[in-house]
C-alpha cells in the first residue's frame, strides 16, 4: 500500500520529505527506493537517518545494516550503527562499528591494530579514539564518537565534554546538539538537556527525536522537584546521523 511505489524518482522525493520533516513520508518514499534498487547504499543509508530520527533505532539498526552491506566503508554509516546499538545497550556492536569507523578512516586507520579485530575492549577502542583526538583536535567528528563511546561507559561529564568540544566546531549540526541533551539527560541534568533540546529544534523544527526527549526531561523536573524519582524517568537516547 505504499503509494511511492512507481515513483520516477524515489530517492529525491525521500529526500525531499526528509528535509521538510516529514519523517514518516520519507520513510515511505525511501522504502519504495530501495525495494526498486536493493543494492542503493544511499538509500538504505537515508532510510536508517529518518528511521533514527524518528526514535525507531531497531529499524534504523536494519536499514544502516543493508547500507553496510551495500557500503562497507562507509563512515557515516558505520556511526550510525555505533550510536543505534549505543541507544540499544548494545556494548559490542557498538564498539564494532565503532572501530570499524577508525578503520576505515583514511586519517586515523594507521592508528588501527589487526589484533583488535576479534577481540575488542571498550578500553582499547577509547584509547585509539584519544589518540585521534589528540592528532586532530579540530576534527568534529572524532569528540563525535569519543562521545558515544563515553555514553558506553557511563562516563557522562566526558561524554558531555567531548560533545561541548565538537559543537564549537559544528554548532549548527542539530543530531549533536540532541546528543548533547540526551547525555545531560542521563546524568540527571534535565535543565541543561532542555536547553540542548531546544537548541536542536531551532535548527529543526520538525526534529522528532529532540520533542520525544525534551518531554521526557520535562516529566523528570516535574518528578524530581516533587521528590517522587531521584534519577530521570526514562532514559533518552542518543540521535545520529549524520546520522
Amino acid at each position: 500500500m505504499n503509494p511511492y511505489v512507481g515513483h520516477p524518482n524515489p530517492l529525491k522525493e525521500g529526500q525531499e520529505l526528509f528535509r521538510k520533516g516529514l519523517l514518516s513520508e520519507a520513510v515511505l518514499a525511501l522504502e519504495a527506493e530501495v525495494l526498486k534498487n536493493p543494492d542503493n547504499a544511499e538509500g538504505w543509508r537515508l532510510l536508517g537517518i529518518a528511521h533514527a530520527e524518528n526514535d525507531d533505532d531497531q529499524q534504523a539498526i536494519a536499514a544502516m545494516m543493508r547500507a553496510h552491506e551495500a557500503g562497507p566503508t562507509n563512515l557515516e554509516v558505520l556511526l550510525a550503527l555505533g550510536v543505534s546499538h549505543t541507544n540499544e545497550l548494545e556494548q559490542a556492536a557498538a564498539l564494532k562499528y565503532l572501530y570499524g569507523w577508525l578503520r576505515h578512516h583514511p586519517k586515523y586507520r594507521t592508528l588501527a591494530n589487526p589484533e583488535l579485530s576479534d577481540s575488542l575492549y571498550y578500553a582499547d577502542v577509547a584509547r585509539l579514539f584519544n589518540e585521534a583526538a589528540e592528532m586532530s583536535p579540530e576534527d568534529a567528528d572524532v569528540h563525535i564518537v569519543l562521545g558515544v563511546l563515553y555514553n558506553l561507559s557511563r562516563e557522562y561529564d566526558k561524554a558531555i565534554s567531548s560533545f561541548q568540544r565538537a559543537l564549537k566546531l559544528k554548532p549548527q549540526d542539530y543530531s549533536l546538539w540532541n546528543k548533547l541533551g540526551a547525555t545531560q539527560a542521563n546524568s540527571v541534568q534535565s535543565a541543561d538537556a532542555i536547553l540542548a533540546y531546544q537548541q536542536a529544534l531551532d535548527l529543526k523544527p520538525n526534529y522528532v527525536r529532540a520533542w520525544a526527549n525534551m518531554g521526557i526531561s520535562y516529566a523528570n523536573q516535574v518528578f524530581t522537584s516533587a521528590s517522587l524519582f531521584t534519577t530521570p524517568l526514562l532514559v533518552p537516547s542518543l540521535a545520529f546521523v549524520r546520522q
